[in-house]
This record gives C-alpha cells, sequence and structure tokens, in this order.
C-alpha cells in the first residue's frame, strides 16, 4: 500500500539521489579539509586533551568582564 503511494508522486526518484550526494558531499568535504588542515592546527589539536583545562579560563584577553568574574570564582572555589 505504501509503495502505491510513493509511486503515485511524481518526481519523487530524484529525492534518493539527493541524499545520496548529500551524504557523500559530507565525507568529502570533511577528507579536504582533513588534508588541507595546517600542520600547526593540527599540532594544537593534538595537545587539546593533555593540556590543563584552566589555562584557557585563565587567558582573559580575548573575553568578557562576565566570563572573567566567572572564572574568577571557579578558580577561588578549587
Amino acid at each position: 500500500m505504501y509503495k502505491d503511494v510513493a509511486r503515485a508522486i511524481e518526481g519523487i526518484d530524484i529525492y534518493p539521489m539527493i541524499g545520496v550526494i548529500i551524504f557523500f558531499s559530507v565525507f568529502v568535504i570533511m577528507i579536504v579539509n582533513v588534508y588541507s588542515a595546517k600542520k600547526t592546527n593540527v599540532a594544537h589539536w593534538e595537545k587539546l586533551p593533555l593540556e590543563d583545562a584552566t589555562s584557557d579560563y585563565l587567558d582573559t584577553s580575548h573575553s568578557n568582564s562576565f566570563t572573567q568574574n566567572n572564572t574568577q570564582n571557579e578558580t577561588e572555589s578549587i
């Protein structure tokens, strides 16, 4: 019954092709991004899980006053 309903819709056969194209284009874009990434960025990303988490919070050069106040309160409670 459901097959007959889907077959009755004109132009429905294009949607599976659109889905496959979107699916593979996401992977192609990711492969291009991985192979075109700068070595300095990759080295930084490799170190992220091992770095101390508080060093990002204490760098206040790019944060606003709300973030600075919350960071100070968090570090004081530790």
